[in-house]
């Protein structure tokens, strides 16, 4: 990022590819720290060895859940970010709801005969409660967003963030997982030195939030904005964790050795 992120202040336009990492979290972190240095970003994104998604059509998994990601900067606001998997929900979703947690939209999955579903034992198989997920165990896959369109925009973040990185398409024969990305970072003072982007921003963001909610009592968001408001409110009051996933991290905070009286502290708080 910093690479990326220093090539387009000296140049205006940069492209970075990082290949063969370990997992790089969240991406859009990544745009946020280009957002802040007054940049747009854009990232394409796999990981190679983590095959869990069907394309369009199919029902073996193919894809990763390939994210894709663009940071906007807002002078003095928070920045706009897009950030997705291109499968209907990213993997962590499906862990979650398998240990309790929030189910997962039906037909995030699909099965073996063809057949949505929203049940995680299709990716993961058998399991206990507090034990761990293994995708080798699963029959089933998680589908694409958006039918034929999120299919090939997986298929976009396979080439470009796997192949065209060196890190590799996604491959269930590689063995161990690795991310891949390719960022391409934007710096608006250059192409746009009369200044019109950030009053164009704004003007939009005001526009598309004017539009009259579908749902009595709701309201059209843009891009980050959830998210946004979810950190205000993890921040403030701290974050939920279904029982299963406390009991596992507690398991596993004995499994290692931690002292007993510091596992009963975290539980007594």
């Amino acid at each position: 990022m910093r690479i990326g992120i220093e090539k387009c202040l000296k140049n205006g336009l940069s492209a970075v590819t990082l290949r063969n990492a370990g997992h790089v979290g969240r991406v859009g972190d990544w745009a946020e720290m280009a957002a802040e240095a007054g940049l747009v970003s854009i990232h394409f994104v796999n990981a190679s060895g983590s095959v869990l998604v069907a394309p369009y059509g199919g029902v073996e998994r193919r894809f990763s859940t390939a994210p894709y990601c663009v940071g906007i900067p807002r002078p003095g606001m928070d920045p706009l970010v897009l950030d997705f998997a291109t499968s209907i929900v990213a993997e962590g979703k499906v862990l979650v709801a398998s240990q309790g947690g929030k189910k997962v939209p039906d037909g995030a999955l699909i099965g073996p005969d063809g057949k949505p579903s929203a049940d995680p034992h299709l990716l993961y198989g058998d399991y206990t409660p507090t034990g761990p997920r293994e995708h080798a165990k699963g029959t089933g896959a998680i589908q694409a967003f958006g039918d034929h369109k999120g299919s090939g925009l997986a298929f976009m973040c396979e080439m470009l963030g796997g192949s065209l990185s060196g890190n590799g398409a996604t491959d269930p024969k590689r063995g161990r997982f690795a991310n891949g990305m390719l960022s391409f970072y934007v710096d608006p003072k250059v192409f746009d030195p009369s200044g019109f982007f950030p009053a164009d921003i704004a003007k939009y963001v005001d526009f598309v939030k004017s539009s009259r909610p579908a749902a009595s009592g709701g309201e059209v968001l843009v891009p980050g904005e959830p998210e946004q408001r979810m950190r205000i409110k993890r921040l403030a009051e701290g974050v939920p964790l279904p029982d299963d996933t406390w009991a596992a991290i507690v398991d596993t905070a004995r499994s290692v050795g931690l002292d007993e009286r510091r596992i009963q502290l975290a539980v007594s708080l």
